[in-house]
C-alpha cells in the first residue's frame, strides 16, 4: 500500500483481476467492519464518505467489485422486517487483514461467518441503530470515538460480566458523553432473578458499574418491537435504582429514533421518571433550552 496526492492505491490479483482500491473503498470496508450492512444502509451511511454514493445500484456495483478481490461476502437475511428481506455484506478474512493488518485477530469466533437466521432481526436493527447514529453525527459535526462492535466489549463486576451490542463516547470540547447501546427485541424476561439475560439482571450491574466507574455514561435501551416493554423497562429502571436521582437508562424505540434526522440532540428518549431527554446537548441552542444532561452533572 501507498499513498499518493492523498488517495490509496492498492494493486492486488484476485481471480486475475486488477483491482484498484480507493479511499472510499477503505470507508467502506471500515463501516462494513463495525456491523454487517445492506445496500440501503450504506447508501445512507456513505452521506459521511468522502464520495458519497447516488443510488443503490452504484453501491451494488462497487460492493461486486470488493466481493470479486475477495474482501467482502454476501449473505441474505430472513427477516421479514420492512423492505423485505435484503442481502447483507460481511468482511472476509482477507478484508479483515487489509484493514487491520495480517496478524490481526478476528473479534469474535464467527466474525466471518453467516449469521444465525435467530439473531437476523436483531443484527438488521442494530445495524440500522448504528448507522443513522453516524449519520445524525455527522450532520451535527460530532465526533464519534472508541466505537465497539457487538460483544467486543466486557465490562466486568465483580464474577459478572455484561457485553453491550455497541458502544461509543461523543466528545465535544471538553465534555465527554459514553454510551452502551442496549437493543431490546421482545425476547428477555424484564423481571427474573433466576434469568441471566433479564432486564432485571442488566440493570443491576449497569448500576453497580456506574456506582464504581469514575465517568458517567448512559445506557441506551432501544427497543424494536412493542413500545410497551419501553414503559416496563423503566419501571424496572426505577425500582433497580441505586441513585433515584440519577438517570442511567435512556429508552426509545427504534422507530422513533429513526424518524428523528437530528437523533442525537433531538427528544426522542425518555428516562425511567418519564421525562424527555435527549443524548447530547446541541451546543448551538442556550443552556436554558437543553433538556438532556442535566442529571448526568448533579447525580454523580
Amino acid at each position: 500500500m501507498n499513498r499518493r496526492y492523498g488517495t490509496l492505491t492498492t494493486l492486488r490479483m484476485t481471480n486475475q483481476l486488477h483491482v484498484r482500491i480507493t479511499d472510499r473503498d477503505l470507508e467502506i470496508l471500515e463501516a462494513i467492519d463495525r456491523c454487517p450492512l445492506t445496500v440501503q444502509q450504506l447508501l445512507k451511511l456513505s452521506q459521511i464518505f468522502s464520495q458519497p454514493f447516488t443510488s443503490d445500484s452504484r453501491v451494488r456495483g462497487r460492493l461486486a467489485r470488493l466481493r470479486e478481490a475477495g474482501w467482502l461476502q454476501r449473505f441474505q437475511y430472513a427477516s421479514t422486517m420492512r423492505g423485505g428481506a435484503p442481502d447483507y455484506y460481511r468482511l472476509t478474512r482477507q478484508g479483515f487483514q487489509l484493514l487491520h493488518g495480517e496478524d490481526a485477530k478476528p473479534p469474535t469466533k464467527r466474525a466471518f461467518s453467516e449469521i444465525g437466521i435467530a439473531k437476523h432481526h436483531h443484527t438488521r436493527c442494530l445495524s440500522e441503530f448504528i448507522v443513522h447514529t453516524i449519520v445524525s453525527a455527522h450532520r451535527m459535526q460530532f465526533p464519534i470515538a472508541e466505537f465497539a462492535r457487538e460483544n467486543a466489549l466486557r465490562l466486568k463486576i465483580g464474577d459478572e460480566s455484561l457485553f453491550p451490542d455497541c458502544s461509543f463516547c461523543i466528545r465535544l470540547a471538553e465534555q465527554e458523553f459514553r454510551f452502551f447501546v442496549e437493543l431490546d427485541n421482545g425476547t428477555e424476561r424484564v423481571r427474573s432473578r433466576k434469568d441471566a439475560d433479564s432486564w432485571e439482571r442488566k440493570i443491576r450491574l449497569y448500576e453497580q458499574y456506574q456506582d464504581r466507574s469514575a465517568s458517567r455514561f448512559r445506557v441506551l435501551v432501544v427497543s424494536t418491537r412493542s413500545r410497551v416493554r419501553n414503559r416496563h423497562i423503566a419501571e424496572a429502571a426505577k425500582s433497580l435504582a441505586n441513585n433515584p436521582q440519577r438517570s442511567l437508562l435512556y429508552i426509545t424505540h427504534l422507530d422513533d429514533y429513526l424518524a428523528k434526522s437530528c437523533a442525537l440532540t433531538d427528544a426522542c428518549f425518555e428516562d425511567h421518571h418519564g421525562r424527555r431527554v435527549v443524548m447530547v446537548p446541541d451546543p448551538i441552542l442556550p443552556f436554558s433550552d437543553q433538556r438532556t444532561f442535566a442529571t448526568m452533572s448533579t447525580a454523580c
